[in-house]
């Protein structure tokens, strides 16, 4: 309302942003060049997401179909010393996927229908098709793969060939970042307003950690220092082994040898 006074800051400031933090994905919006949003992350993977989407069907179709079939004279199935010359359907329960037909002979009309799965060439498309799409949302090649495992071995190894998987995460990162402040800003000027909390200056820190971050080689590593003495051990055990300080320092103690009394002692 036009009534309605704007917000202060204390101190008699005005604002220097929005009341709230808005979360942009890193792509810029070439479509609405207007909105203050970016794109979504899959925008120029649309078409192959598509077509994924009728690959696997398919294929989940042709999984459906294969179910053998196995055609049987009806005379097979008659039970023994009964009328050959009588025509007409067995009186037997079949199992579903066997189809009592009327055949030249009963010995020459038994046939089994095993359809050929295409998994292995479908799956190939699968995966070039998930390929291009991981590379269009910001992912290396390769990223995603459909019934298959792909595990990363080593930070080195993500650095070589994750290279873009890395940037995207970090592109990410930074928005979100720029999101929060947005968030964590407004909350200050709210407690300011309204003496929530001591007016003044506010340090924000993030950390989200390295992506190629691997416990057991950072471990690994830390133990080397404690073992060549360039760390005490109680501050391994303390960042590893969920220790408390005093606890760790307190096991180092208890580890230690004692000194043992010798023949000669000084009375």
């Amino acid at each position: 309302m036009a009534d309605t006074p704007p917000i202060i800051k204390g101190g008699d400031e005005r604002l220097d942003g929005p009341m709230f933090g808005v979360f942009r994905t890193p792509q810029a919006n070439n479509v609405d060049i207007s909105s203050p949003l970016g794109l979504p992350v899959f925008a120029e993977a649309v078409e192959e997401m598509k077509d994924l989407d009728i690959a696997y069907s398919r294929n989940a179709e042709e999984i459906f179909d294969s179910e053998k079939i196995i055609l049987a004279d009806d005379r097979l199935m008659y039970d023994s010393g009964k009328n050959l010359n009588k025509r007409g359907l067995a009186d037997v329960k079949l199992p579903h996927y066997v189809k009592n037909v009327f055949g030249s002979a009963p010995e020459e009309f038994y046939q089994e229908i095993n359809p050929q799965l295409n998994t292995d060439t479908r799956l190939s498309g699968i995966n070039a098709l998930l390929s291009q799409i991981g590379y269009k949302c910001g992912f290396s090649n390769g990223y995603f793969v459909f019934n298959e495992s792909t595990g990363i071995q080593t930070a080195t190894g993500v650095e070589a060939e994750q290279q873009r998987t890395i940037q995207f995460v970090k592109d990410v990162r930074d928005k979100l970042e720029s999101c929060l402040d947005g968030a964590i800003y407004a909350m200050s000027v709210y407690a300011d307003l309204y003496g929530l909390a001591p007016a003044g200056n506010y340090e924000v820190v993030y950390d989200f950690g390295d992506i190629t971050y691997s416990h057991e080689a950072d471990k690994q590593q830390w133990y080397s220092y404690a073992v060549q003495n360039r760390i005490p051990f109680w501050y391994y055990l303390m960042k590893f082994e969920g220790m408390t300080e005093e606890e760790a320092k307190a096991l180092v103690e208890a580890a230690q040898p004692k000194e043992e009394p010798g023949f000669f002692q000084e009375e």
